[in-house]
């Protein structure tokens, strides 16, 4: 039994941006993910990988920078995945952990949570996505995790497409 990981024989295989170490802690029994929650997970990371790699990017200004940050942000988001997924809004706790992720990568502590705090954040990532990223409304509002007809309530101005 030799060179088997517990992923190859349970059937059941860590996200591919989870170390070695954080893998063993992922597939230990008491913290074993559905089947169905990894497949979540990885249709997520595909559809959003890009958007945020270029947001990061464009944020952080070094690409290896920016790179380590989106890594760093979906090992968190592989390691708490299940509870995102129990989250009303999961794409919107995922924005928000890849924010902090940038945050910190320029330099910034924790950030102020208030309400005021996160719709500025919002508004100013907004402005990236539409205006720097030149994605539609509805990438937009999905890549933050919003409803798409809270665009408007952000930024008052935001064309239609």
């Amino acid at each position: 039994m030799s060179g088997h990981r517990p992923a190859a024989r349970s059937g059941v295989s860590a996200p591919e941006s989870v170390s070695t170490g954080q893998r063993d802690r992922f597939l230990h029994r008491d913290h074993r993910v559905p089947r169905s929650a990894l497949t979540a997970y990885t249709a997520f990371r595909e559809r959003h990988y890009e958007p945020y790699l270029l947001y990061a990017a464009l944020r952080i200004g070094r690409p290896g920078a920016a790179e380590a940050a989106v890594t760093a942000a979906f090992t968190e988001l592989a390691m708490s995945w299940t509870a995102i997924l129990g989250d009303a809004r999961p794409a919107a706790a995922a924005w928000r952990i890849l924010h902090d992720h940038v945050d910190r990568a320029l330099g910034y502590g924790p950030a102020d949570v208030s309400a005021d705090h996160v719709v500025q954040m919002l508004r100013r990532d907004a402005y990236v996505l539409d205006k720097r990223m030149h994605l539609s409304r509805d990438r937009i509002a999905e890549v933050l995790g919003i409803r798409p007809g809270d665009l408007h309530s952000l930024l008052p101005r935001f064309p239609e497409r």
